[in-house]
């Protein structure tokens, strides 16, 4: 009896020093005994629709071929601070593993602690991402860029409008469509406007709300449904706020019926970032996401897909592709948009809108 009764002590010791060093193994903060970098799961949170659509077939299909044993659930929302509204109701206890949103947003994020630095040790493919578009606290990186544009009915206008000013236009009363605010389409006419007008828009927006409260009567809505683009294609409008990459795709898809230009006054980038949530539970696996994300492989996939603009150096896209992307080597006129100061007013501008710029 006495035998047995060691035998048995032995085998729970050795069972116990076993979990002690798989818990060893499962890394620090954010990482589970069962944590792996090539096999598990990763919860995404990233954008709905048609921006999904392509996503899942240009880069999680591959990622998922490369790495079989990697389970993706894609949690979708519309809009980068309906993901930040997901990812603060699980500050203590997070579901999600890695969330792909605008910038603007995602600095809130690092602000409120929801996010992890991350580095070319856990993530390799960082090193192909130049200096600037790169956190400078260590942060998620730009994933992917894209700028606002101009939407407008090809049979109304044969050739592109080159002003903005050209939503003030009178003529074109009631077949508008803008998008107001928390949007970040809404935010950033606000910055174009004020440089319009010749302001700082970090001081003052004034100008910019006189002025946007000029063409409001004008705008037929400021809440486009079923989108933005639809609007324009179905003619419910002939002029619009959209993104660059998405009105390029749905250009393709209504036979040209909707295109898409950057006026002569400027317009602002919109950038994604990829980041990584705090004390993921899935974190291993996550950087081998994040880090298929940011290949040559995936961001030239993604552009031929729905136009992005790649967000790394090594990234060789089609002339075809190269050509209706965003560019990003200077040659676009560009409204700096102050992502710092601009995740601080955003509430302030959405409220503005409401109460002054919004008349119906």
């Amino acid at each position: 009896m006495r035998a047995t009764i060691k035998g048995k002590i032995a085998a729970v010791a050795v069972s116990t020093a076993a979990i002690l060093a798989l818990a060893a193994c499962g890394g620090g903060s954010g990482s589970s005994a069962a944590d792996s970098p090539t096999s598990g799961e990763v919860n995404l949170i990233a954008y709905s629709g048609v921006w999904q659509d392509q996503y899942t077939a240009a880069v999680i299909e591959p990622f998922k071929a490369k790495y079989p044993n990697i389970k993706i659930n894609y949690a979708s929302k519309r809009s980068s601070a309906e993901m930040l509204s997901a990812l603060q109701g699980q500050k203590n206890n997070p579901a999600t593993d890695v969330a792909i949103m605008d910038n603007s947003v995602s600095t809130t994020g690092n602000k409120q602690g929801l996010f992890e630095k991350i580095d070319t040790t856990s993530v390799p493919n960082l090193t192909n991402v130049p200096e600037k578009f790169r956190d400078k606290d260590g942060y998620g990186p730009v994933a992917m860029l894209d700028a606002v544009g101009l939407l407008y009915d090809t049979a109304t206008f044969p050739k592109a409008p080159e002003s903005w000013e050209v939503l003030w236009d009178p003529a074109y009363a009631g077949k508008i469509n803008v998008n107001a605010p928390p949007s970040l389409l809404g935010l950033s006419l606000t910055a174009i406007t004020s440089k319009m007008e010749g302001e700082d828009y970090t001081k003052s927006v004034d100008k910019a709300v006189a002025r946007l409260k000029e063409m409001a009567p004008g705008v037929q809505t400021f809440a486009p449904n079923p989108d933005e683009y639809q609007n324009v294609i179905t003619g419910q409008t002939v002029l619009g706020l959209g993104q660059n990459a998405r009105g390029q795709f749905y250009s393709d898809q209504s036979n040209k019926k909707m295109g898409v230009t950057f006026p002569n006054e400027g317009t602002v980038f919109q950038i994604n970032t990829i980041n990584l949530v705090k004390d993921a539970p899935h974190s291993a696996a996550a950087k081998t996401f994040m880090d298929y994300a940011l290949s040559a492989e995936a961001q030239t996939a993604f552009a031929k897909a729905l136009f992005y603009a790649p967000s790394v150096t090594n990234a060789e896209l089609p002339a075809d592709v190269k050509n209706r992307v965003v560019p990003t080597d200077g040659s676009l006129n560009i409204v700096p948009l102050d992502v710092e100061f601009l995740s601080s007013a955003r509430d302030k501008w959405t409220d503005i809108w409401k109460r002054q710029i919004i008349t119906k």
